[in-house]
């Protein structure tokens, strides 16, 4: 479909470590970037980026590609749908198939499903409309803003979906719209609220419900997790909300709908909802592109404040600052913007404390302070986290946590850094010490930047090459491998130095000279081992002629050798004389 110079032209147009950054946040390693890896739950960073070769390698889980291969993966797009974007995104024009993609097919039903929701929220239902301006407080601009809609419980509504949308039967059940009651279909969302919910691009995928005709099944449905539709890679408000985020610097991160579309109607447009789901690293990564600060305003009560702590630890682990709304009185901000209004919402946020000092909050609520066993017991559970941020560098989180222990117990700073000590000296520390691994770099550099020396590489390193990690990558070099094929082969360590060694630029003619001059060693070698081998074998000879002849062929290579201690012939002209 694409041309292959259709396709160099996108990649060399896309700097890979900033497109792939929006993704993963990544750190100079050497000549590449280095992070956590987006494709598997990794906690020391083993993803690295290469941008002068234009590929991303994972040393845990072993994925790697180009850009568009990564695209691919963590959009959970097509091929050609990834070119597609890609392309858009580099200001490119290529040939694109007219055929409708699937990833369109699907957005687009989706929008029209949203449409016809919509207009029947308008034209028929005014309990549900009383329900969202009176008891909801949301204004008639906000409802149309977030397009929200009702899907009635009546029979005709649901056989007309099909037709409204333009679509057949079989699709909207493949969508996971229609489901199956009995012998007929029914909608998903009959008698519910429904909430579009669209993608960072703005595109809609999917649909939240709350329940509105009774109270029997579960208050709030989500649509079916699929290709396109996935609550741990998706927020809510995200495409409508980056902007604010980005002009703000931070994110205010709630947990339902209607607690973000009441921040939304109390004036805050940088807020973004979880879909039913606890916070995880993809949600960061992409709210990564935006901000490093969020403000969490979670549900008050036990398993909304648990959901805070685990969401500041994830966060504060990959380098986010956090603060967090305390606001005991209501049960989540929707509740807070009905009981008091938008002046309530905008004051709670202006109070938010810091990350570190909820923590120390949540802990303290389960001990009785005013005696020293309860003091000593919250210092103890603090301690695990001090720790891990003084050895991550987060100096100003530890202070954080120090003032707010003191604050708390009554301890000075002082007496508290000293009681919090502790570093790395237990801590397994294996790459410590092995320093780098390979020898014979130049050989190393010589392969993958110059292939028609290839051949004279491998031929020498299978003479001289000791090193047991050397010999796993000369495997891999007689077979021809690439760079990215042979990090398959090796560990991180010694991969980070491959990569390393792909970017140390060496001129075709220092590399022949190079190849030359260990040529001569590589042959002085055979030599050697020739007369070790003669010396060995003599003693056990007892055939007079044949121990003649070993004597003899051990004086021609002793000569060999002398000859070239002095400067004389090299070892190629010797051995044909």
């Amino acid at each position: 479909m694409f041309t292959k110079e259709e396709l160099d032209e996108i990649k060399k147009s896309i700097n890979i470590v900033e497109f792939i950054g929006r993704y993963v946040n990544l750190q100079k390693a050497g000549s590449s970037y280095r992070g956590l890896c987006p494709f598997h739950s990794d906690n020391d960073p083993s993803f690295y980026v290469h941008p002068q070769r234009g590929f991303f390698h994972c040393f845990g889980c072993g994925e790697k590609g180009d850009v568009i291969s990564f695209y691919q993966k963590i959009e959970s797009l097509s091929f050609s749908e990834a070119v597609k974007r890609l392309a858009d995104h580099a200001g490119i024009v290529v040939e694109i198939d007219s055929t409708e993609s699937e990833y369109d097919k699907y957005t687009s039903i989706m929008s029209r499903l949203a449409d016809v929701y919509s207009r029947e929220l308008k034209e028929g239902n005014s309990a549900v409309m009383e329900y969202l301006v009176d008891r909801r407080k949301i204004s008639l601009a906000t409802i149309d803003e977030f397009k929200l809609g009702y899907s009635p419980d009546e029979r005709t509504f649901q056989q007309s979906l099909p037709s409204k949308c333009r679509v057949d039967e079989k699709t909207l059940v493949q969508f996971g719209i229609l489901i199956g009651r009995g012998s007929s279909l029914r909608d998903r969302f009959s008698g519910r609220l429904l909430i579009p919910i669209d993608n960072e691009s703005g595109r809609v995928v999917g649909f939240g419900g709350r329940i509105m005709v009774s109270e029997q099944g579960p208050k709030y449905t989500n649509s079916p997790e699929s290709k396109y539709f996935q609550k741990n890679r998706l927020l809510f408000n995200l495409s409508r909300s980056k902007g604010a985020i980005k002009q703000l610097n931070y994110a205010v991160i709630a947990e339902g709908y209607f607690d973000v579309i009441s921040l939304f109607e109390a004036g805050i447009t940088n807020a973004v909802g979880l879909l039913g789901t606890a916070l995880t690293e993809r949600h960061l990564r992409i709210l990564g592109n935006y901000t490093r600060n969020l403000l969490f305003f979670l549900d008050s009560d036990d398993a909304g404040q648990a959901a805070t702590l685990r969401s500041i630890d994830i966060a504060e682990k990959i380098d986010f600052s956090t603060a967090v709304v305390v606001s005991r009185n209501h049960k989540d901000p929707a509740d807070l913007f009905v009981s008091e209004g938008a002046k309530a919402i905008q004051e709670v946020l202006a109070a938010a404390i810091p990350g570190p000092a909820f923590r120390v909050e949540f802990f303290a609520r389960k001990l009785d302070l005013s005696v020293p066993q309860g003091r000593k017991h919250l210092i103890e559970y603090l301690k695990p986290y001090v720790i891990n941020f003084r050895n991550s560098g987060s100096l100003a989180t530890v202070q954080s946590t120090i003032a707010a222990l003191s604050q708390k117990t009554g301890y000075s700073e002082r007496e508290l850094e000293l009681a919090l000590k502790g570093g790395l000296g237990g801590q397994s520390r294996s790459e410590i010490g092995r320093g780098l691994v390979l020898k014979l770099k130049d050989h190393v550099r010589i392969y993958l930047q110059h292939p028609s020396l290839r051949s004279k590489v491998v031929k020498q390193l299978e003479l001289i090459a000791e090193s047991g990690d050397l010999k796993e990558i000369l495997k891999g070099m007689k077979r021809g491998l690439e760079l990215e094929e042979l990090l398959d082969l090796v560990d991180e360590i010694v991969g980070r130095e491959l990569i390393d060694l792909a970017s140390s630029c060496i001129d075709f003619e220092t590399a022949q000279r190079i190849l030359e001059k260990t040529g001569e060693y590589a042959n002085r070698k055979l030599v050697e081992e020739e007369m070790a081998e003669i010396d060995r074998k003599m003693p056990n000879v007892k055939d007079e002629g044949a121990r003649r002849a070993l004597l003899v062929r051990r004086i021609e290579l002793s000569r060999l050798l002398d000859r070239k201690m002095k400067g004389g012939d090299q070892f190629g002209k010797a051995e044909k004389e």
